[in-house]
């Protein structure tokens, strides 16, 4: 996916079930308030593995690609989600516009998988 294609006012939430988990890998961790979030995108849905469970927000910015914010539901050890993409979007620079494009004031990227900055 071009990243100039991730366009804000294309950006939609989809189900978390929607989202295949082995088609995705973690890119960051991003800054980003709760309520803020859940103000402008709706209500966290919540998710199940075999580490627990997690507040979830799912969007597609475009056909075939998604991505995930997700926390810890109880007790998370970090006020971060982590921000997990499909391949098309597995860049460092995917994260920044990832997070441009949420459209909330003081969200920031804190940190990247290095294999991204590889990938950039």
């Amino acid at each position: 996916m071009n990243l100039r294609d991730l366009d804000p006012a294309a950006l939609k939430r989809i189900p978390e079930g929607d989202v295949n988990s082995r088609d995705i890998k973690w890119l960051a961790g991003v800054e980003v308030d709760r309520e803020v979030l859940e103000e402008r995108w709706g209500g966290a849905e919540t998710a199940y593995d075999s580490l627990g469970e997690w507040l979830c927000f799912a969007f597609s910015p475009a056909e075939g690609e998604a991505f995930l914010l997700l926390r810890e539901a109880e007790h998370p050890p970090t006020p971060l989600f982590l921000l997990s993409v499909t391949s098309g979007l597995f860049s460092s620079s995917a994260a920044d516009r990832i997070v441009e494009a949420l459209g909330i004031a003081g969200a920031r990227v804190i940190e990247v998988n290095a294999e991204a900055d590889a990938a950039s």
